[in-house]
């Protein structure tokens, strides 16, 4: 006996340390390059909602129909408070929570009888997930869903077992915070009820009413606790209609959720994943056969995972029925199921002997060492690419635009516009813009809203706002044009920069006291009633406003204007040059004051050499021999602008 328990004990302290390895390899996984890649999509989403106060994380919930609970947005505000904004931050409860999946995988799965080799197996196979691993990097609630489901369901189990008061708080209190995260945590909720009925018709009536009364309790603490939330945002969790995609036939979901769970979505050989569902799906089989026939409690284990596995996966798939709302990540919780029966199937123990039971065991052992050789391969192919490498930087180039683009001007009179509401852009400008630097959507609050577009531009003019920086995407929210189109009726257009994503156009104005009165009468009757030219060097970008008077002019058709940024004492020494029609063809003119003023930009050199700078401009004819220059009735061929010096 002694050394029986000496053996025990030693097993025991070798899967401990195995777990230990295993856990740390989690979390070097998950936390592996972090904070290099970018925020994206609703990730954003959760960092807004973080900057709030609670109370205004469950208002703003409720106010804009979020279809997601409060739990998650409460735990990341809780970290972030205490751990700040990095991106690696951001996205570490995340990655905790799977590293706890990995535990308590393992954990479950000696309850359930299943014996250390088949629970290490199993964590192992959560360990190296790259579906697991890929919403462990996320800053969303999917990795907490898959953790706290399985503990609810590791309680349960418990609960049934040993039927105690404490247990059944602690299973609330888990079940409560499950639904708090994702509102399909209930679809768990639903399978642990299913066993739970189905399993009490073959217990001994004592047990069976004891085992009922704490588990009824239990499930009425888990309903009251919830209920205020759900009263509130029942119908927000029901009528969202989503935008992924509706459902497709139950063997097509059934073959996207396995390839998704066992390869990832970057497998790098899509011809194989007919062959990861066939095999996944006949260790399935075998699983389940085995511990079925492996006694009373082996096939109370095998019903519970085979509930656990399949009532979560109809139930998501059925809910994408008629909303667009498929998608493998909503039935994430089925993974520790799989990954058990999987295990079970491949390491589990078999009471047979002689050379037959030696081939199916090896023939079992190969099938599970395929699968976990497609998660390192998915594994391998999330890990390297753009996604979790950081190698796009998509936002930290728009941002080192934007800073580029304030230049010299105060931030508080440069704007940043965006044609479609990100709110990943709201951490970046968090994270890297000075806050004096506003920022809207265009439209601000709906979309098509031509008004709205035009009210908020109308205001950034009576604000003095100098620059705005309209990032452009092809977005439902602009419609057509509407942002540019607001944009043009008060500010002057300047040019745009490629970010390596998007287009950013870039919009000017003069302020009233910018312009300087100038009335210079031009040979031919034009005359150029004001002008303003302002140059930011480190944006390399020159602005000119004019206020030209054609009204008394005779004009040709053909007459042009130039604008030249060239050295004090060379003037053909050029670092940025214009030339466009003085009579048609002009851009969409603004006023300022009562002066109709047209703008433009001009691209300065990058290499500017050392010395005195003059900004001119003149007119000139380009359909006329040598292109003469129009002077003006005091005999001069140009008019200096501005000046201003480099490296002096």
């Amino acid at each position: 006996m002694l050394l029986l328990r000496i053996s025990q004990s030693c097993r025991l302290q070798r899967e401990q340390f195995i777990m230990l390895l295993l856990l740390l390899l989690s979390l070097a996984i998950r936390v592996y390059h972090l904070g290099f890649s970018e925020l994206i999509g609703d990730e954003g989403f959760s960092y807004l909602l973080t900057r709030d106060s609670y109370a205004q994380i469950a208002a703003r919930v409720v106010a804009m129909g979020e279809p997601h609970p409060l739990g998650s947005y409460f735990i990341f505000k809780a970290w972030s408070d205490i751990a700040g904004i990095s991106e690696f931050a951001l996205r570490f409860p995340s990655a905790w929570f799977g590293v706890v999946a990995v535990g308590l995988i393992y954990r479950l799965g000696h309850e359930l009888g299943l014996g250390g080799a088949v629970s290490i197996a199993a964590a192992l196979f959560m360990s190296l997930s790259p579906f697991g691993v890929l919403f462990s990097r996320e800053m969303r609630m999917y990795s907490m869903l898959l953790a706290l489901t399985i503990a609810s369901t590791l309680l349960a189990w418990i609960l049934l077992r040993r039927c105690t008061w404490r247990v059944a708080a602690i299973y609330v209190l888990v079940s409560w915070l499950a639904l708090n995260v994702h509102y399909y945590a209930g679809f768990v909720l639903l399978a642990q009820n299913l066993f739970v009925f189905v399993s009490a018709l073959f217990q001994p009536a004592r047990r069976m009413s004891r085992m009922l009364v704490r588990w009824v309790v239990a499930q009425l603490g888990v309903i009251i606790a919830s209920l205020p939330w759900l009263i509130a945002a029942l119908s927000i969790a029901t009528g969202y209609t989503g935008n992924l995609g509706r459902s497709p036939d139950l063997l097509t979901a059934f073959s996207t959720y396995v390839n998704s769970f066992v390869g990832g979505q970057y497998f790098p050989w899509s011809e194989a994943a007919p062959w990861i569902v066939w095999l996944s799906s006949i260790l399935i089989v075998v699983g389940l056969s085995k511990l079925w026939m492996g006694g009373a409690d082996n096939r109370l284990a095998s019903s519970l995972l085979v509930i656990y596995l399949f009532v979560p996966l109809l139930l998501a798939w059925a809910n994408g029925l008629n909303r667009q709302v498929f998608s493998p990540r909503y039935a994430i919780a089925a993974l520790g199921p799989l990954y058990l029966i999987v295990a079970e199937a491949a390491w589990g123990h078999m009471s047979l002997r002689g050379p037959i039971a030696a081939l199916i065991g090896a023939g079992r052992a190969g099938a599970g060492l395929l699968l976990v050789a497609a998660a390192l391969a998915g594994l391998q192919g999330y890990l390297q690419s753009d996604r979790a490498s950081g190698d796009l930087h998509t936002w930290r180039k728009f941002i080192h635009t934007i800073t580029h683009y304030v230049g010299v001007l105060p931030p508080s009179s440069v704007r940043v516009a965006l044609n479609f509401p990100d709110p990943v852009f709201v951490y970046y400008h968090h994270r890297y813009l000075p806050q004096e630097v506003g920022f809207t959507t265009l439209p601000p609050l709906r979309p098509r809203d031509i008004e709205g577009a035009r009210m908020a531009v109308q205001e950034w003019r009576e604000q003095g706002v100098a620059r705005v920086l309209l990032q452009v995407v092809d977005s439902f929210w602009d419609g057509q044009g509407i942002a540019t189109d607001a944009l043009a009726s008060e500010f002057a257009y300047l040019g745009e920069i490629y970010t390596g994503r998007w287009d950013v156009k870039i919009y000017g104005r003069p302020g009233p006291g910018d312009l300087q009165p100038l009335n210079v009468r031009f040979v031919n009757g034009t005359i150029l009633r004001a002008a303003y030219a302002r140059v930011d060097l480190p944006a390399r970008l020159a602005e000119v406003y004019f206020s030209w008077d054609n009204s008394k002019a005779t004009l040709r058709g053909s007459e042009k204007f130039f604008v030249h940024v060239s050295k004090v004492d060379d003037p053909f020494a050029l670092i940025g040059q214009r030339d466009e029609p003085l009579a048609s063809n002009l851009p969409p003119a603004i006023q300022v004051g009562e002066l109709t003023i047209h703008g433009y930009g001009i691209r300065l050199s990058e290499a500017l050499p050392h010395g005195r700078y003059y900004v001119r401009v003149g007119l000139y004819y380009p359909d006329t021999p040598d292109m003469p220059r129009l002077l003006t009735t005091d005999g001069r061929d140009f008019l200096v602008l501005a000046s201003f010096s480099v490296g002096e």
